[in-house]
């Protein structure tokens, strides 16, 4: 209960402490959602129809807790959404789909992983690059923070369930690549969205690398749901930008940004 208690007045903090001026809507969730996709749709958005959206971040358990609670009227959920949160009246609209990359330190000179070697990596099978190839260096698991779907996500698609290695690092989506960057040996899974190039390289999973296109044609296969969720089905202002998400224009700019459309 305490755990519920605090993501809700997480997101709660980071919302109001983060808006100025009276909004319409809150939308609150996935990290991935609010970076690669909010930012750049609400713009457009309210310069269209003029209704006010407050953002926040929190990731994906933060939005659907804070959805259930009523505290923000659409909750961002870069998964798709399990049974129980479907009968506590959650419904999902999912906007578009995304890829969960494997980003490791620039000097470790591998470009290539097998999902049974990312497995072992991830849980602590092995503990050293050498062991597939690399240098005579300790392996350091970076993960974003429990209740981030891009964790749970990865675990699930790639690990079979397994828990993370006991001594994982945990770090911020926002910030997960400047902690990789800064950690010799590092490496862990984070949303194709959010990787900032420059200061990670992309690993491929069984010789096939995150982009656009594989994630179209379905050849890449850690991929997950982009979904926006609401208490109960959508109506009003809400409503009206889950289509603007679904209109030609919001499914362009999803295409644009690193995700696959849905329409």
């Amino acid at each position: 209960m305490k755990g519920v208690v605090l993501i809700i007045g997480t997101i709660f903090i980071l919302l109001y402490s983060t808006v100025a001026v009276a909004v319409d809507l809150k939308y609150g969730g996935s990290v991935t959602i609010l970076e690669g996709i909010m930012k750049k749709a609400v713009p457009l958005f309210e310069r269209k129809t003029g209704i006010k959206i407050g953002l926040s971040g929190g990731g994906s358990l933060a939005g659907i807790k804070a959805t259930l609670a009523g505290i923000i009227d659409i909750g961002g959920v870069s998964r798709e959404l399990k049974e129980e949160e479907l009968k506590k009246g959650l419904v999902p609209y999912t906007i578009g789909y995304g890829a969960i990359g494997v980003v490791a330190h620039k000097d470790i000179p591998i470009d290539n992983l097998t999902k049974q070697q990312l497995k072992d990596i991830m849980t602590g099978k092995i503990r050293n690059w050498k062991a597939v190839g690399g240098p005579n260096l300790p392996i350091k698991v970076v993960t974003s923070t429990p209740g981030c779907a891009c964790r749970e996500e990865f675990r699930k698609i790639v690990m079979n369930g397994e828990p993370y290695v006991k001594k994982a690092i945990i770090s911020p989506m926002e910030t997960l690549s400047e902690t990789v960057k800064n950690i010799p040996g590092a490496i862990g899974p984070l949303a194709t969205a959010v990787i900032d190039k420059q200061k990670v390289k992309i690993i491929k999973v069984d010789g096939v690398a995150p982009t656009s296109e594989n994630i179209k044609t379905k050849k890449y296969k850690v991929v997950r749901e982009i979904n926006l969720v609401t208490k109960g089905p959508a109506t009003g202002k809400a409503k009206k930008f889950i289509e603007f998400m679904l209109s030609e224009i919001g499914q362009a700019l999803i295409e644009k940004n690193g995700f696959v459309r849905v329409k």
